[in-house]
């Protein structure tokens, strides 16, 4: 496929506009009363929303991984990666660490099993 640079770039543009505002509008809207004047069960439905992009997002990544003839090894590859951000974000909290962690574990092992 040929994509032209112009097109490319106006891509870019759109989806770096798309993810500032997923970020800005929650922090307006939360200043501005925010959860307090939503009805109950709207603040449960959009509570959930985060877990459920966070989760569809890990899926969307790592299905390439397992879907392939013998997936055990992979799997358990991510399995490892995923328990050492739990163990890392029990242990010192935070996002940041805990993320690297699983990065440098995963990264390892997928160096390892192409060696």
């Amino acid at each position: 496929m040929n994509v032209q640079q112009n097109t490319v770039f106006w891509l870019a543009l759109v989806c770096g506009i798309a993810t500032f505002a997923t970020r800005l509008l929650p922090m307006l809207w939360h200043s501005k009363g925010g959860a307090d004047a939503l009805p109950p069960r709207l603040r449960l439905a959009l509570s959930a929303l985060g877990p459920a992009a966070i989760s569809a997002l890990i899926v969307a990544s790592l299905w390439s991984q397992v879907a392939v003839p013998q997936p055990w090894l992979p799997a358990l590859r991510i399995l490892l990666a995923l328990s050492s951000i739990v163990l890392v974000r029990r242990l010192v909290g935070g996002s940041a660490l805990p993320t690297l962690a699983g990065v440098l574990v995963f990264g390892a092992l997928q160096y390892l099993a192409a060696m």
